[in-house]
């Protein structure tokens, strides 16, 4: 019996009963804000308000709010919530070296209990302090027209995503301004992948546990476990519109086509886009060569591959490293369905000094049985026994 095929089939069937709507069922969405992409991470510390404070299981845990330094968001998500978990001392005050680390969701969590029993309160009982926050999109802060966590339109996604980042930068700022100075950020999956790209855009120098997260979301929703629960059917003619071009990569480098998300140039990227758009299939490893869907002009795999361009916006390998990478730790998982491993190794690859640790199995199966190995990795930079 080979556990790597089931492990990985486990994945794919989880992305399947997760929830019957498909991602982007309503296409592209905002073109004037997916061509605005990226935007400027200068923001203010954040103003954060402590609303409540509860005592239990050798933990304090403080529930704030704070306003999203993104103006894009809808109602609903203009107001961040976040859960601040923190070891239970004689007196109730944190020293300025005592570790603080801010989590990100994954996709679907849409609460703060599964990080907070599961990592952080563990943490805290090692002397290890929390921010859970809540995505925006998520949750409390999810727009009424919006039935479950699967995201309607491609530019909705990249506002939770980008809006992320930027209360993860505001966020770290506040508690630099409080005088903290042993920070980190973390996260799974999506998460990690949150924290890497709030490690990239700081300017603090701050610790990252990125646990099973792509390098860029294109590897995950073109051709891991979720390409599954995308609204192909739709996005394709939008895609076409977008991007008249027959070939996904034409004009990808320096002189991007009027009509793509692409239309800017990064001053610290360390790749072009089209570098980063030629490896995508090498990346994610997970589309066989020589198949009917690998032909050039078959829509599907010709679909998937515009929009691998258009979410390489996100891709890390396009931004400049963190002020100290050797303060990464990055974890993968060799039978992922979720996140290709190649993706997370070439995270590990742009980061010079990072250290990568890889577990066995698939995604579900990491969350569900390698908690451990994210604490740990947490611990460590927390710590500092990295070794490296």
């Amino acid at each position: 019996m080979n556990l790597n095929l089931i492990w990985n089939g486990i994945d794919h069937l989880v992305s399947r009963m997760a929830s019957p709507r498909l991602f982007f069922s309503e296409g592209l969405g905002d073109h004037e804000f997916l061509r605005s992409l990226p935007v400027s991470t200068e923001v203010a510390a954040a103003r954060v308000n402590i609303e409540s404070e509860e005592k239990g299981h050798g933990v304090i845990r403080r529930m704030a709010s704070f306003s999203s330094p993104a103006p894009w968001l809808p109602e609903e998500s203009s107001l961040g919530f976040m859960e601040m978990v923190i070891p239970d001392s004689s007196s109730h005050k944190l020293s300025s070296d005592t570790p603080v680390f801010i989590h990100f969701a994954a996709t679907g969590d849409e609460t703060t209990l599964p990080r907070r029993l599961l990592i952080a309160e563990p943490l805290a009982r090692k002397g290890i302090a929390s921010i859970i926050l809540e995505n925006p999109y998520y949750g409390k802060r999810r727009p009424a027209e919006q039935k479950d966590f699967v995201i309607s339109t491609i530019s909705d996604q990249f506002k939770m995503n980008q809006a992320t980042i930027l209360e993860g930068v505001a966020l770290l700022k506040w508690l630099d301004s409080l005088g903290y100075s042993n920070l980190g950020v973390t996260g799974v999956s999506m998460g990690g992948s949150m924290a890497a790209s709030v490690a990239a855009a700081t300017s603090l120098p701050v610790s990252v546990a990125a646990c099973i997260a792509p390098v860029g979301p294109g590897p995950a929703f073109c051709y891991g476990a979720l390409s599954n629960r995308v609204d192909w059917q739709r996005l394709i003619p939008e895609l076409n519109q977008y991007f008249p071009s027959k070939d996904a990569g034409e004009n990808s480098g320096n002189a991007p086509s009027e009509d793509s998300a692409n239309d800017f140039v990064v001053d610290t990227a360390q790749s072009s886009f089209g570098t980063v758009l030629q490896e995508s299939r090498e990346d994610v490893g997970t589309v066989p060569r020589n198949s009917p869907e690998d032909a050039v002009d078959h829509p599907l795999p010709l679909a998937k591959r515009k929009l691998h361009r258009l979410m390489s916006v996100a891709d890390l390998r396009n931004y400049s490293v963190p002020v100290d990478p050797s303060r990464a730790i990055l974890v993968g998982a060799h039978e992922d369905g979720y996140v290709p491993y190649r993706s997370v190794v070439a995270l590990h690859e742009h980061w010079k000094g990072s250290l990568l640790r890889t577990v066995p199995g698939g995604h579900v199966s990491s969350v569900l049985l390698k908690g451990n190995v994210f604490r740990e990795s947490i611990e460590d930079l927390a710590f500092q026994k990295t070794g490296i």
